[in-house]
């Protein structure tokens, strides 16, 4: 519910709750001076319900008890956080129903936004109910997240009437009346102010330019309330005000600290101002609260503060020691280092608790507070990393530039320009940054130019200038060597290797990456950078070491899947789905990859979303399923508008020219496809595994009558097979060898190779080929052999268009067997897909909830659907359905 203050939001939620008979009601409260304490609106809310933790999911337990400063940890990944809560509220509403109530929504911290938005977007099945208030005009994220809303607005004249009547005989159809319905636009909290004061102050509304208290000025209404009472009470309200938790054991220590006893808090309730059940302060009312504090002056506020400040020096816990450095910095009028220090191990203590909203407020305010252009510098650079992590590029870019600015330290300006470098590598066109960092890099001492180079030449590669990647790549490692040590940086090591694939130095890669390997699989992936374990699996694919790049990403997603990492999550999922999908494994490549796909948007991971929607889009396209392969065309052209990521965009190109080349659109294909070649001729890709689009390329041009661009493009990819043979390559090349030549001893060598290669699709496809030459030739008995095999294996894989070939081929060949069809399982969405993936794996709802972030009740409602779609009713059948082997981990 949403309305300008006073309009009745909290009233009606009350009266909802008073309806909730039989629920359990879960509250919490935003309160404008807690906005800083992380976590503190999600505290309250699942106080009640804190008992059931303990059952959750361990990563999500961890990550929801770290939060609540109910157990020290790492810092939980805001989905895994938010995936906990979720989890939280459903179990709750196992046996009872529960509604979740939100009021003053605007005020509640972000950390705590955060994760409630997450479980509430994803409320389907769950007997959860959720009511939130929010103001108007505030930039609340409930707000922007356009959940079901309902705007209120004011009384009718009528019902306004019957209002002011409990409070004030003021005649209905009097002007007086009228001028009151009209100066409040019948705000119900106006209409009662309004009434009493004219009730006790009649003199006000015969002033003829005075505006009636109402409206906007109901903060000044108040303000006169406070006015009445004694200034001792005035200064415990103030105090009370300036309080972040409403402990009353901390107001009453601050009160005494000022000379004050607890009977100004007793004259305050008296005064209903002040609410003390339950051990807890409360003003009856946030506007009471906004004008005792604003209304005291600077130097009252501080000195309430300071009370407050002293009054938690000497507790335990880092609820209250954050609570302290936030005083500590309210009651400074100038740089003081204690709380700047203070709120530096604040901000460290959010970060660790993934409340990164509030720790890079609290690390800004610390910068504002140290004296020392150093220690500025720190804090500065340190709110900028926070600031990244939170997706916030903008702010982190313009606080490293502060912090440049503010100090001269060799630490803080190197910390800025590797952070600088990380934002503008997505934010900026790919060629551009790495101008940029290579500029930045100059002049600087090795161990910090390195890593601005290695960035430069992750740039480069991305921004299709692979040439100068390569020798960018080289400069970075030649300084990671450098020194009296001469480490080997492996950063530096896999980022030349990958630029050397790239550039179709197939050998020199690999020797490269040999060094590699025994780090690579000993180390924690969590402990390096995220392009170390993605580039170098990337390249083991292209290597066709596929077990070794497996087992690489499978462990490093298990590792980010434990701790909650998405960050780290999406690089491997989108790697590992490429491998999946070249190694025959479609359904779990689709799974990865739609997985990876949204978490990327969820996180904003654009060019990987990217590329994780092109490996959607290529078994799409082999499947004939070309609505939804022109949709992802159409949301990967959208995702990379504009960002110049030229080694990105042809993934979905030799998508589409795979899609018209298996639906009959020969010219098409060809067009694209040579359009395609050409462009990586230009950008310096030599690589042909990268793609594998020119047999696709030479098969288009065949079919489109275009002898000399099929042989034109053969003798091409033939020269880069034999420069640095691959298998895929070898068998390509000698199955397009034989559909240009029309050479039957092509065809053997191409399956002999095939054997070696666990890509079913690619043999399928040679296979075929191997097929249509025998029965062109005559050799019926003979052709029916590769073609019933080719059939097969397309329709294991759900490759429509091509099955369709085979069987065409068949009956050409005199076979006509009926052909028997599997079910087909792609009318799943790619949830569904996901959850069908992970449950034929042999993982519980539960578990399955956990990995995908989702509630335990919303997989049970999607594995029904899965269940009904495919007509199956046990996980046995429904692997048997989708062809996978559900002993596979």
């Amino acid at each position: 519910m949403y309305g300008e203050p006073g309009i009745g939001k909290s009233a009606l939620l009350e009266e909802a709750v008073a309806e909730s008979a039989g629920m359990t009601v879960l509250r919490a409260t935003g309160i404008e001076m807690e906005a800083e304490l992380a976590f503190a609106g999600l505290d309250e809310l699942v106080r009640p319900v804190a008992g059931l933790i303990g059952r959750l999911p361990p990563v999500q337990a961890r990550a929801l008890r770290t939060a609540l400063s109910l157990a020290e940890g790492p810092a939980p990944d805001q989905l895994t956080l938010g995936a906990a809560t979720l989890t939280l509220l459903t179990d709750a509403a196992a046996t009872t129903p529960v509604l979740v109530a939100v009021d003053d929504a605007h005020w509640l911290d972000e950390a705590s936004t955060h994760a409630l938005l997450f479980a509430f977007r994803r409320l389907q099945a769950e007997a959860v109910a959720v009511l939130i208030t929010a103001r108007n005009g505030e930039g609340c994220r409930f707000t922007e997240a356009h959940l079901p809303a309902l705007t209120l607005a004011g009384l009718a004249p009528a019902a306004a009437a019957a209002l002011v009547q409990r409070v004030a005989a003021i005649p209905t159809d009097s002007e007086l009346f009228e001028r009151l319905h009209r100066e409040t636009a019948g705000n119900p909290l106006a209409l009662l102010e309004a009434a009493r004061t004219l009730r006790t102050c009649a003199g006000a509304a015969q002033e003829p330019d005075g505006p009636l208290p109402v409206g906007p000025r109901l903060t000044a209404a108040h303000a006169a309330r406070l006015a009445t009472l004694p200034e001792p009470s005035r200064r415990a309200a103030t105090v009370a005000a300036a309080g972040y938790s409403g402990e009353a054991s901390v107001l009453v220590a601050a009160l005494h600290d000022l000379g004050l006893d607890s009977g100004a808090l007793q004259a305050l309730e008296a005064a209903k101002v002040l609410d003390l059940s339950g051990g807890k302060v409360r003003f009856v009312h946030p506007l009471l609260r906004a004008a005792a504090y604003h209304t005291a002056g600077p130097e009252g506020r501080r000195e309430a503060h300071r009370a407050l400040a002293r009054a938690l020096a000497d507790t335990n816990g880092p609820a209250n020691r954050d609570q302290w450095s936030w005083h500590l910095a309210a009651a400074a009028a100038g740089p003081d280092a204690c709380a700047a220090s203070a709120l530096g191990e604040t901000a460290a203590r959010a970060r660790d608790r993934g409340a990164l909203p509030a720790a890079l407020r609290a690390y800004e305010r610390a910068a504002d507070l140290a004296p020392l252009p150093v220690d500025q510098g720190r804090y500065l650079l340190a709110a900028a990393e926070v600031a990244q992590l939170a997706g916030r590029g903008d702010r982190a870019l313009v606080l490293a530039d502060a912090a440049t600015r503010t100090t001269d330290d060799a630490a803080v300006r190197a910390g800025a320009a590797g952070l600088r470098s990380q934002i503008l590598l997505v934010r900026q066109p790919p060629r551009r940054v790495h101008d940029q960092l290579v500029d930045m890099a100059s002049g600087l001492e090795a161990a910090q130019a390195a890593p601005l180079l290695v960035a430069a030449a992750g740039a480069a590669c991305m921004g299709g200038a692979i040439l100068q990647a390569r020798v960018t790549a080289d400069r970075a490692f030649a300084l990671s060597r450098t020194g009296e040590t001469a480490v080997f940086d492996h950063s530096a090591a896999v980022m030349r290797a990958h630029t050397m694939m790239l550039a179709g130095e197939r050998r020199e890669a690999a020797a490269v990456l040999g060094h590699c390997e025994e780090f690579l699989t000993a180390t924690d992936p969590l402990s390096i950078g995220v392009e170390v374990t993605s580039f170098s699996a990337m390249d083991l694919m292209w290597l066709e070491r596929f077990s070794t790049a497996r087992t690489l990403l499978e462990r490093a997603v298990r590792c980010a899947r434990r701790i909650g990492a998405s960050e780290r999550l999406v690089p491997y999922l989108t790697v590992l789905a490429d491998t999946q999908l070249r190694t025959g494994y479609w359904d779990d490549a689709y799974a990865s990859a739609s997985e990876g796909a949204a978490l990327a948007g969820e996180i904003g991971q654009p060019v990987l979303q990217a590329y994780a929607i092109s490996t959607l889009a290529r078994m799409e396209a082999a499947q004939g399923r070309a609505a939804e392969c022109l949709e992802h065309a159409r949301q990967f052209r959208e995702l990379l508008r504009g960002r110049g990521a030229e080694l990105v965009s042809p993934y979905m190109e030799a998508a589409l020219g795979l899609l018209e080349l298996g639906t009959g659109k020969d010219s098409e294909a060809a067009a694209r496809l040579n359009d395609l070649q050409q462009q990586l001729v230009r950008v310096g890709l030599r690589e042909p595994t990268v793609l594998q689009h020119q047999s696709d390329l030479i098969e288009a041009c065949l079919a489109a009558g275009d002898a000399s661009g099929a042989r034109a493009t053969l003798a091409e990819l033939a020269g880069q097979v034999q420069q640095a043979p691959s298998r895929w390559g070898l068998a390509v090349s000698a199955r397009c060898r034989g559909l240009v030549e029309a050479d039957e001893d092509a065809y053997a060598e191409a399956l002999r190779h095939h054997e070696q290669l666990p890509d079913p699709f690619a043999k399928a496809r040679t296979e075929l080929a191997y097929g249509r030459f025998l029965r062109r030739q005559r050799k019926r008995g003979a052709a029916r052999r590769p073609l019933i095999a080719a059939r097969r294996t397309f329709e294991r894989l759900r490759a429509d268009p091509w099955t369709a070939l085979a069987e065409r081929e068949l009956r050409a060949a005199g076979f006509e067997t009926p052909i028997r069809r599997s079910p087909e399982p792609f009318t799943l969405t790619e949830r569904e897909t996901q959850v069908a993936a992970l449950v034929i794996k042999g993982h519980t709802n539960r578990e399955v909830a956990a990995t995908l972030f989702l509630s335990e009740k919303t997989v049970e409602y999607h594995l029904r659907r899965i269940y009904t779609k495919l007509s199956v009713r046990s996980r046995v059948e429904l692997a048997r359905c989708l062809a996978i082997d559900a002993r596979r981990a």
